[in-house]
């Protein structure tokens, strides 16, 4: 049991022990050799693998120590001698397969707490000059790890392989026993090397004439037909934006629209399609703008960094130096270090934010250097420009222009300095006046009628209130405009009435009146506010009724700058539901109904205010004269001159286009401001909270060996550091890089990866099924010109991608899983690839590239916080026809007939995309406006080509799955659009399995 530190009998009893222990610990004995040996050597090791990281000195968890001898004796937890009655133990012996220590992860096995009963049974011996450090997995002896040389390819038996990639998958077949499946016949290789290669259905054509191509290259002429065409790129841009968390919008709460994300998208579709060297695609997306200044795709390829997730919130609406503001930040440069490192590198190294890897070489300290590599930049509009001469013109006059200000603010730290502290309070004063003045003068606007050509017209307008209230004052608040000197009280009624309501809904029998001046004209009030008293209960209305109007020029309006509700009790107050009217002109921003409840109308100016503002003005000019001299006056107007011209030469260039990537300098936004390229100072932080930090770090990259040294010069520029991470990735000794891009690109192609945890290349992730295999297309990879394209002309046409997918019941009884490849895997299609192919099929695709995407609902309130109305949304619009690569993608609320067919989640890293099979997918497919619509189409496009019924449904059969139709088929199918019309067997026909699934 757990004594109290605050009981007084426990203080003594630790006193007690504690003297015991100083003394049994001063007489040496017999077994004082052994149980310091069993502590070094068994229970150290085993306190700084599975305790210390919760209980160091720093984190005191539970609120005791374990890094030191004095830490963990004067706690209490641990009696010298009795193990039974030591709390530690308690918290470690699991109970029912549950200990409460560790905390979240597995119990201590039976003969790890018997290592610590045993030291506590021996006298808890803890050698005095030896402090525990949480541990550290230094042993890099680790497949992954390992250097990557390029094996021989096996030599077998047998005429089936074309590429060495069959020797290696044949020589693990007949090591394991296993048989391979016979070749795929052509039309299901032409399905699925097309869907593969550019995630479209071949046409019935095309599938026509390589079935009967009797050249025998006819399947390497095909593969090199499909690696050409445009929609390469877009079908495998999709995979690599599935990995690096692209969307086109922030996430998090008010998840903010990023209009100019898109042209990284591009970028990485064009760059696939280009096939670009690898290293060249890896360095653009680090540190492009350093290593290849003036260059498009330099700047383009930054937005990899800024892909993933954004707090706007903790960015923009809190101070950098608020808690929150650093914990958003700090989690901004965490998505950025995980990120890169996931993608080019598969290893975990988030893991490190609180502690040191458990599993993997690498520490805090390592992660946190990984942070300061990104401490300068943060997420933004960043501008590209066709002529990289503009560019180095505009970073230029950047920096004359921080020189010019800088001067200038040495000159006005000057005049401070010799004015004092009476020169700083009047520059205070007139300032705060000023904004006092010209918040006053701000002309206000609110509601407006429509004009009317009777003054005697009657006009309304009401505001309903959020719920039932009482109330015990209306106030209305008339216009200020100056627009041709119309001035305060404009729109003012000459006769109105103020009338409340307990009913939601109703014209008539339902109103009180709590104030009527409609038989005589009303004073115009101008700025001043006219209050009305009352005491109604349970009000939901509150109505204006006009009947005389104010006259304008030659017609008559109705306007009123503020309805203001007065409840009774505060804790009633909330937001007015909305505000209804007779007619309203609604010319935004001036004039709406939704101004009349905004909470701003004008006020009578203050006569005093200005007053003193005019004295205060007086006594600055007088100060500033005496202490000002001639050569700090000359200097000062010639900076200013300077600086004015510097702002219009930046002005005056060419704009660009824009690009959401990383960057450190940008239009300040609120708190959200630019480091321009000063790296942030980055802490190790203790448990990973920004309230604890430890050192300061440097910048490094990761340890790949035991005997290598990460460290970076932290003297090196933010984007010099950037580079250097980006040259490090690309290394050609670089054991990681080359392995992971390989295996992503065999995993595309198989559905599973060599090595099956693509994003995790560490001792937490899977182990190759065909190590040399993977090191072999590594190698080849990598000294063969970094070619994606000859990579994939690789893979596809080896004799293993071309096997069938049948099943074959002796080689299932040895490897159920098919993991060593006797057979292709079937898949089901993409959601991308549904929906492209349905549009496809019934003559709707627009295959127009590039650009904005389009989108798939209705945006309400982009400005503030994004709405995302999908069923608002109509699936006719052209706009939206084209390949789904192109959609806006929102992170909050993403596509919810997407989303059911498996779509990635753009708010996380998706390696690997989930493949259900639920109802709702088929209801989805049948019942969706999407499926309708095309259905429709595909439907208008059959009978647009003529024919009788049977030729349209067989046409209809080619374009699905490019076969012919079964006779059996072509009756029930020809009975069914008979009764049902053939848009409704178009819906159905999008169902078949055959449609959605390859193989």
């Amino acid at each position: 049991m757990q004594m109290n530190p605050s009981d007084g009998a426990f203080l003594m009893n630790r006193m007690i022990r504690l003297v015991i222990l100083t003394i049994c610990c001063a007489i040496p004995s017999a077994n004082d050799s052994f149980a310091e040996e069993l502590f070094r050597d068994k229970v150290a090791p085993l306190l700084e693998r599975r305790c210390l990281s919760c209980h160091d000195d720093q984190q005191r968890k539970g609120g005791f120590s374990l890094q030191s001898a004095e830490a963990a004796m004067e706690d209490g937890y641990i009696e010298p001698g009795d193990a039974d009655a030591s709390h530690l133990l308690d918290l470690i012996i699991a109970d029912g397969g549950k200990a409460e220590m560790p905390k979240d992860a597995d119990p201590l096995s039976d003969d790890e707490v018997q290592i610590i009963r045993q030291w506590i049974r021996d006298g808890a011996k803890w050698p005095s000059d030896l402090q525990l450090r949480e541990a550290v997995v230094d042993d890099f002896d680790w497949w992954s790890f390992q250097p990557i040389t390029r094996p021989l390819v096996p030599q077998t038996n047998g005429p089936w392989g074309r590429t060495p990639v069959d020797a290696f998958i044949l020589k693990q077949l007949q090591d394991k026993g296993l048989t391979h499946a016979a070749g795929a016949d052509r039309r299901t290789l032409i399905r699925r090397l097309t869907y593969d290669l550019i995630g479209l259905p071949p046409t019935p054509a095309e599938v026509a004439k390589f079935v009967g191509d009797p050249d025998p290259l006819a399947y390497e002429n095909l593969v090199d037909r499909l690696l050409d065409s445009p929609h390469y790129g877009e079908r495998w841009a999709r995979h690599w934006l599935d990995v690096v968390k692209y969307a086109d919008t922030c996430g998090y709460d008010k998840d903010k629209l990023r209009p100019n994300a898109w042209p990284y998208r591009d970028y990485v579709i064009r760059s696939l399609n280009e096939d670009k060297p690898y290293a060249r695609f890896v360095q653009e997306q680090i540190a492009g703008d350093e290593l290849f200044p003036g260059e498009i795709d330099g700047i383009l390829g930054l937005g990899l960094i800024a892909a993933g997730p954004w707090d706007f919130i903790g960015h923009v609406e809190v101070a950098e130096s608020k808690t929150d503001g650093m914990v958003a930040r700090n989690l901004d440069r965490d998505d950025m270090v995980s990120n890169v490192m996931n993608t080019f590198c598969s290893v975990t190294i988030q893991c490190a934010r609180c502690h040191n890897h458990k599993f993997d070489p690498f520490t805090q300290e390592h992660y946190y250097g990984l942070q300061s590599i990104f401490s300068a930049v943060d997420r933004a509009e960043r501008p590209y420009d066709l002529d990289p001469n503009i560019e180095a013109n505009r970073r230029q006059l950047e920096d004359e222009l921080k020189q010019h200000e800088d001067q200038l603010a040495v000159i006005v730290d000057a005049i401070e300095d010799a004015g004092g502290p009476r020169l700083v309070e009047l520059r205070r004063d007139i300032a705060q006046w000023t904004q006092e003045r010209n918040v006053r003068k701000a002309p206000e606007f609110g509601y407006h009628s429509a004009v009317a050509a009777e003054q005697d017209s009657t006009k309304w307008v009401e505001v309903v209130l959020d719920s039932p209230s009482d109330l015990t004052q209306v106030v209305l608040h008339g216009c200020e405009d100056e627009f041709a000197g119309i001035g305060a009280g404009f729109g003012f009624p000459l006769r109105f009435k103020v009338e409340v309501s307990r009913e939601l809904a109703g014209d008539t029998g339902h109103w009180k009146t709590i104030a009527d001046y409609t038989n005589q004209d009303f004073p115009n009030p101008r700025l001043a506010a006219v209050a009305i008293d009352c005491d109604v209960d349970q009000v939901i209305r509150v109505r204006v009724t006009a009947t005389k109007l104010a006259q304008r020029q030659n017609d008559y309006i109705f306007a009123l700058a503020e309805l203001e509700v007065i409840r009774d009790d505060a804790a009633q107050a909330g937001s007015l539901l909305h505000v209804d009217a007779l007619d309203s002109i609604e010319a935004p921003v001036r004039w709406g109904k939704a101004n009349l409840v905004d909470g701003k109308w004008a006020v009578p100016e203050d006569v005093g205010l200005e007053g003193k503002l005019k004295t205060a003005r007086t006594e600055l000019q007088a100060l500033l004269a005496d202490i000002e001299t001639p050569e700090r006056i000359e200097r000062r107007e010639t900076l200013t001159t300077q600086i004015a011209e510097t702002k219009s030469s930046l002005q005056s260039l060419p704009k660009g286009k824009m690009v959401y990537a990383a960057t450190t300098h940008f239009p300040p936004q609120s708190n959200f401001r630019p480091t321009e390229g000063q790296p942030r100072p980055i802490h190790l932080l203790l448990r990973g909270e920004v309230t604890n930090p430890g050192e300061e770090v440097a910048p490094n990259v990761l340890p790949l060996r035991a005997d290598t040294d990460p460290q970076l010069d932290a003297a090196l520029s933010e984007s010099q550091r950037r580079a250097e991470l980006a040259r490090w990735l690309t290394r050609k000794d670089h054991p990681l890089v080359w392995r992971s891009i390989v295996n992503r690109v065999w995993q595309y192609h198989f559905g599973t990866g060599l090595v099956a945890t693509p994003n995790d290349f560490g001792r937490m992730g899977a182990t190759p099924t065909h190590p040399e295999l993977l090191d072999w297309l590594a190698c080849e990879f990598r000294d063969g010109g970094q070619s994606f394209k000859a990579l994939h002309r690789l893979i596809v046409t080896s004799s293993v991608y071309r096997q069938s997918s049948d099943h074959d019941a002796p080689n299932a009884a040895i490897d159920g899983s098919n993991q060593f490849l006797w057979r292709i895997n079937r898949r089901r299609l993409s959601a991308e690839e549904i929906r492209d192919s349905i549009l496809a099929v019934s003559g709707s695709l627009d295959t127009t590239a590039g650009g904005p995407g389009f989108y798939l609902f209705e945006l309400e309130h982009p400005q503030h916080s994004p709405h995302f109305y999908y069923h608002k949304f109509d699936p006719a619009d052209t706009a939206s026809h084209r390949r789904s690569i192109y959609r806006f993608v929102v992170r909050s609320q993403p596509n919810p007939w997407m989303t059911t067919l498996d779509c990635a989640d753009s708010s996380q890293s998706t390696p690997v995309r989930n493949e259900t099979l639920t109802s709702l997918q088929a209801l989805s497919l049948l019942n969706n406006r999407f499926n309708l619509v095309m259905a429709e189409r595909f439907a208008k496009h059959l009978q647009a080509e003529g024919g009788e019924l049977e030729d349209q449904i067989e046409r209809a059969m080619q374009a699905l799955v490019q076969r012919p139709i079964d006779p059996d088929q072509q009756q029930v199918f020809a009975d069914y659009a008979n009764q049902h019309g053939l848009p409704n067997l178009c819906r159905f026909l999008f169902n078949l399995s055959e449609f959605v699934y390859l193989d």
